[in-house]
């Protein structure tokens, strides 16, 4: 009886340790032998599931940015919440992944530290998606000015700056192994104080 393979389930699996590869190793460095290699199977096999490394890269960056979207849109959306905690969970959301989920988050920062590098076969457009981002956030400062719960400020710039923050532990959480996630979902509590009306 022949082997039932979840395909896609597979691909993921295989994207998850090329990302630790590609964190590792940059993505000028790295090769489908590397990632074959880290995967454990034979470089004609991991072809069943990715023609090239540019099509497996940009299989990874989408589904980070797909697990992204998806949590920033449901809390976007979440009538429960009042925009100013709508804020406060996403900055949390973002800072938590940028901490825990170095090897993807290194790998998006990569590609933000060198937007303009030649790299064959990717098309996925990270600092697009790191926009839409941004402009999410600045939707929710703007939501939570309009509730009366925010200081009137330059919602585009001050965007611009949460999410710098969370760049920031993207770099120090890939330096670092000591970065409290307790210390620094506080932090963002306070900064956020620091701001309501």
């Amino acid at each position: 009886m022949p082997k039932i393979v979840d395909y896609d389930g597979r691909r993921r699996e295989i994207a998850a340790k090329a990302t630790a590869v590609l964190a590792r190793d940059g993505i000028q460095e790295a090769s489908l032998g590397k990632v074959a290699d880290a995967c454990g199977l034979a470089r004609s096999t991991l072809y069943e599931y990715f023609k090239n490394l540019g099509e497996l890269v940009d299989f990874a960056l989408a589904e980070t940015f797909s697990r992204l979207d998806a949590v920033a849109e449901a809390m976007l959306n979440d009538a429960s919440l009042a925009p100013i905690d709508r804020l406060i969970c996403l900055m949390q959301y973002l800072e938590r992944v940028a901490i825990t989920d170095k090897d993807r988050m290194v790998l998006v920062l990569d590609f933000l530290l060198h937007p303009r590098r030649e790299t064959p076969g990717i098309a996925f457009n990270v600092q697009q998606r790191v926009r839409d981002l941004r402009e999410e956030l600045k939707l929710v400062l703007d939501r939570a000015i309009a509730a009366g719960e925010l200081k009137p400020i330059d919602t585009e710039s001050m965007a611009f700056t949460l999410f710098a923050l969370v760049e920031a532990s993207t770099v120090h959480g890939a330096l670092y192994d000591n970065i409290s996630l307790e210390k620094t979902m506080r932090d963002i509590g306070l900064l956020i104080d620091g701001i309501r009306a």
